[in-house]
């Protein structure tokens, strides 16, 4: 066994009964729990069979395992170090029967439980939870919420007696808990009629099996002499029942954990379970390993100076021990301090240091690649950093377990499979055609898509008719050709192949695999290769599968939310890491980069569950702190800074795009640190645009040289869009990729607009033949006319099933009612206007648009009036007021008459939000407009990856989209 300090030892040797083992970072936790594990079976002659050790992940189970080979002698075999997971499925495999469970249930992914719900989504009775326009909308917030009941041991029974007994609650939060309970139930009904578990059901069906049956808990008791619990601060409330009980009656339990690292409370850790253990064993023992191996002493300082802000919910404070590390590892002296916090102008020239301080000390010696590592709290911030480290020729890894489906490749892949399931998916075949083996310029692209839209062609008619195109180059129509011809080629596969093999040829024949060289690009095959093993294994489930079943499967994935598990065959290369804290955890490097450290960033705004569980559910006892947020990030920074071993660089910026300037986060005073502002040279950031445009003059790639035709005319869409994401705008306004417009809701409300315009439009011929209108007109407006004129106007085409169709047919019918209800119980307006098209000018751009509706105030002014078919806003944030005020810009120039009124007319409970345009909201749109369109003209369309990603119509074929 490995040479130990006295409190290893210590921790090896202990006898029986219960063990609290608290380790530090970097104290050798692993190397304890395997040297413990050696002990009992060589020193106290134990079968490996009598020994349990349970651990957090599969990569920890791994590595333990691999350890313990390393120690124990050939020939100890079936060693029981698992995950929680793993342990219960073993379990419930060779008991399933004795609780009327199938031996044989498949377990199913988050992904596949999401479909499961959405294919069976009818039988959920869902109202609160189920708006009309976007039905799966909270398919996963329910199954984050089914998870968290589990992690509590909460069965559906127990639901729904709770919610039955909250008779004194508010009448919609009592149908909102019922309606919660009832899904729970279906869910869960769902899953055993199909012979499904969940991750969720191995603990809750393993305690059900030693609950219920106590002879097979017996079995196990007395087999495991020893258990042993890895990363005991991540467990959950149910998991730590599952220990307890398997622990009885000789409680020989050993529990290795650090309250400081405990960072997974967002997939249900409980940190409540390591602070109450000796509450719980009031005789056990516990050692606190705090002989550090990894990092200098002034990085451990800054990090025991830091974290004692989260007293007193803290081990140290509770129990009274003494958590300070002591560094045991061997640096040479050195000048540079260990710990530094550097604060830039721009998040530019924060990105472009990191890179060059690499690249210097990398150059200087100091480290090989591998030594390096960048740490994230978000992945969106990563991909600068990608960017630069390959713009500098740096090699670099961005470390992440998902993500495969949005590297550049496979959305290629994934683009042109979904053209041979249906060519006329524009989106894909623009991406198609930007693929290196088919590259056509964006010229091209944008006069092929203008003639084809003046001649009513999708963009693949255009492609099939290029002859009849002028002004298309040679190069291009060459691309064309051979794209045509392959689709044409693999078409007549699509009937009767597998997807492998259609994706086979497709990796053949277009010259995809030929165009990379294996030795230098490995990374790009691996991604290759993971995704033809996703489609092998996607045919063994549904033999005499076909193209259109596995494309229907992709889409039913990414639309819900799934971003394909990446498999990272090359971790170990020598390549600079990028990844977030939480991937980084239990990893050491000798110099960490930190960055993104500003207030709103790191730590985050709490963000609390969106479904939580009532409060009498919950099991586990809640550590009492209003900060627990607060808390929680303040570990997870604690865990990355105790990652560094020689030298922790801290970065922040001042400005990253937004309107306020960012401040240093709080973590830094925290931590004691000094604030050193770097870059202050006024000319440092337009030096850095220098270069950039001079390296960029450098490039040869004709793309970067090609003049694109932008909108002359500009309207808040565009602007909306661009303001958004201006990769998107790009997309649809510039390039001209034709969009989905067959959407339900887009539909509806279409035919809603058109039926209240014409049927509002005798007013608004009164009113231009009338100075003033007070009172009713002698026009013939009632019910009867405008349900007609519904009839008339509805369009039965574009919604997904007839179920749909009837649901929105009845919504309108309800919709107009209540508006003719509101509209004859008051004087008719004054209507101005209705459909209102314009444009003008704000500065050197010229604004387009259409307005539904302009009244005329009994004093004169005006009201504007947008109609809305979405879920209505209380409240309306400046952002959703721009639009409104836009308008309002133009009347009062068009007509010089006052606009004191601005309303969203919400059509669903004919609900109307009004307000008034500040002076200062008003010259505040104004200069945003101005610097819109500006930019606008640049030509420069940098995407802008958020949440708001999902709903992008665009999201398929970009690989920046959110993940």
């Amino acid at each position: 066994m490995q040479k130990l300090n006295s409190r290893q030892q210590e921790a090896v040797t202990h006898e029986a009964g219960p063990l609290l083992i608290v380790a530090g970072a970097g104290t050798g936790k692993t190397t304890v729990l395997i040297n413990r594990l050696a002990h009992l079976v060589l020193d106290k002659g134990l079968s490996t069979e009598e020994i349990l050790l349970l651990t957090f992940t599969e990569k920890s189970a791994g590595e333990l395992e691999a350890r313990a080979d390393t120690l124990l002698p050939y020939g100890y075999v079936d060693l029981w170090i698992h995950t929680f997971h793993g342990f219960c499925e073993r379990i419930l495999r060779e008991h399933a029967l004795d609780i009327g469970l199938a031996a044989d249930f498949k377990l199913l992914s988050a992904t596949e439980q999401w479909i499961l719900i959405k294919r069976n989504l009818n039988r959920f009775n869902l109202d609160y939870y189920k708006p009309l326009g976007n039905p799966t909308k909270f398919i996963s917030e329910l199954l984050r919420h089914f998870s968290r009941l589990k992690d509590e041991d909460v069965s559906a029974l127990d639901y729904l007696e709770t919610a039955a007994k909250n008779i004194d609650e508010d009448e919609l939060e009592v149908k909102r808990l019922k309606e919660l309970a009832g899904a729970y139930k279906t869910y869960n009904e769902l899953l055993l009629e199909n012979n499904f578990l969940d991750f969720g059901d191995l603990i809750v069906f393993t305690l059900k099996l030693f609950r219920t049956r106590t002879n097979i808990l017996n079995v196990y008791q007395k087999q495991f002499k020893h258990i042993m619990v890895d990363e005991f601060q991540d467990t959950n409330w149910a998991q730590y029942e599952l220990v307890k009980m398997l622990a009885l009656p000789g409680n020989n339990l050993t529990v290795v954990g650090d309250d400081d690292q405990s960072i997974y409370k967002f997939r249900g850790a409980s940190i409540s379970n390591i602070m109450q253990f000796k509450d719980d064993y009031k005789n056990a023992k516990e050692l606190v390993l705090i002989d550090n191996y990894r990092s200098r002493q002034e990085i451990l300082d800054y990090s025991y100076e830091f974290i004692k802000h989260n007293n007193p919910n803290r081990l140290e404070e509770k129990l009274h021990i003494d958590k300070q590390l002591k560094s045991g590892a061997n640096f040479e002296t050195k000048e540079t301090s260990a710990v530094r916090y550097l604060q830039f102008n721009r998040g530019e020239e924060e990105v472009s240091f990191v890179a060059s301080q690499i690249s210097d000390l990398y150059e200087q010696k100091k480290g090989e690649w591998l030594d390096f590592a960048i740490l994230v709290r978000a992945n969106d911030t990563a991909d600068a950093y990608v960017k630069e480290l390959t713009r500098l020729g740096i090699p670099n890894q961005f470390v992440s377990l998902k993500g495969l489906y949005f590297k550049e490749i496979i959305l290629d892949c994934l683009a042109y499979l979904r053209l041979l399931d249906n060519y006329h998916e524009s989106s894909a075949l623009f991406r198609v055609l930007n693929m290196p083996n088919f590259k056509v310029s964006h010229l091209d692209i944008i006069t092929i898509n203008k003639f084809a839209k003046h001649k009513v062609w999708s963009l693949f008619e255009g492609l099939k008719n290029i002859s009849a195109i002028p002004n298309v180059s040679e190069k291009g129509r060459v691309s064309i050709d051979k794209l045509l011809e392959l689709l044409d080629k693999h078409s007549k596969l699509v009937a009767d192949s597998e997807p492998s093999k259609i994706f086979l040829r497709f990796a053949y024949d277009s010259g995809l695999v030929a165009s990379y060289d294996f030795d230098r690009d490995q990374e790009i095959f691996s991604y290759l290769n993971q995704f033809y093993q996703k489609i092998k294994k996607f045919e063994d489930t549904l033999p005499a599968s076909r193209l259109s079943d596995f494309m229907q499967l992709m889409d039913l994935e990414l639309e819900a939310g799934e971003v394909g598990a990446l498999r990272l065959d090359f971790s170990d290369n020598d390549t600079v890491k990028i990844m977030t804290v939480h991937a980084a955890k239990g990893l050491e490097f000798k110099y960490v980069f930190l960055v993104n450290i500003v207030d709103k960033k790191f730590p985050t705004i709490s963000r609390s569950e969106k479904i939580g569980i009532p409060d009498n559910l919950v099991k586990e006892k809640i550590v009492n702190s209003k900060d627990a947020h607060i808390e929680e990030e303040r570990r997870l920074f604690y865990v990355a800074i105790t990652r560094a071993k020689e030298e922790l660089f801290i970065t922040g910026a001042k400005d990253y795009g937004g309107v306020r300037e960012k401040k240093p986060s709080a973590f830094i005073s925290e931590m004691g640190l000094d604030v050193f502002e770097v870059g202050a040279d006024e000319n440092f950031s337009n030096k850095l645009e220098l270069v950039r445009d001079l390296e960029r003059l450098d490039q040869k790639d004709p793309e970067k040289s090609e003049k694109l035709v932008l909108p002359d005319k500009f309207s808040f869409s565009q602007l909306a869009a661009f303001s958004t994401c201006p990769l998107q705008y790009k997309f649809a306004f510039v390039l001209k990729i034709p969009a989905p417009t067959d959407k339900a809701s887009l539909i509806f409300g279409r035919v809603l607009h058109n039926v209240l315009h014409d049927f509002l439009e005798p007013l608004e011929a009164i009113s231009a033949t009338q100075d003033s209108l007070f009172g009713r007109p002698k026009i013939k407006l009632d019910e009867v006319n405008l349900l007609d004129l519904y009839e008339a106007r509805w369009q039965a085409d574009g919604y997904n099933n007839k179920e749909e169709r009837d649901k929105y047919y009845q919504k309108g019918k309800t919709i107009l009612k209540t508006f003719w209800t509101n509209l004859s119980s008051e004087d008719f307006p004054e209507i101005l206007f209705l459909e209102k098209n314009f444009t003008f000018k704000i500065g050197d751009g010229i604004i387009k648009g259409a307005i539904d509706r302009v009244d005329r105030l009994v004093d004169g002014t005006l009201e504007i009036i947008d109609y809305k078919t979405g879920n209505p806003k209380e409240k309306l944030e400046y952002s959703d007021k721009r639009q409104l005020i836009l308008y309002k810009i133009f009347l009062e120039e068009f007509l010089k008459i006052k606009v004191s009124k601005l309303s969203y007319y919400y059509l669903e409970g004919t609900y109307k939000t009004s307000f008034e345009a500040k002076d200062k909201d008003v010259e505040k749109l104004r200069q945003e407009v101005l610097t819109e369109i500006t930019e606008i003209k640049k030509g420069n369309f940098p995407p802008n990856p958020t949440e708001l990603c999902k709903y992008c119509d665009f999201r398929d074929i970009c690989q920046w989209r959110y993940k």
